[in-house]
C-alpha cells in the first residue's frame, strides 16, 4: 500500500510489537535527495535493542 505512494521497506525491526510480530520501518526519500542514499534498504533485520532514537 505504502509503495504507492513512493515509501520503501527500509528494515525489518524483529520482535518490535508483542506477540513477537515484526515491524517494518518504512522510509521515503524527500525531494533534494536525488540518489536516494536515504532509503537504501537494509540487507539484513535488526532487533529493538539496535534502534537509535533521538
Amino acid at each position: 500500500m505504502y509503495q504507492k505512494f513512493g515509501y520503501v521497506k527500509y528494515r525489518e525491526v524483529l520482535g518490535y510489537y508483542s506477540g513477537s510480530e515484526n515491524a517494518y520501518d518504512m522510509r521515503k526519500a524527500m525531494p533534494r535527495d536525488k540518489l536516494r542514499k536515504s532509503v537504501i534498504p537494509l540487507k539484513r533485520p535488526v532487533k529493538p535493542e539496535e534502534l537509535e532514537f533521538d
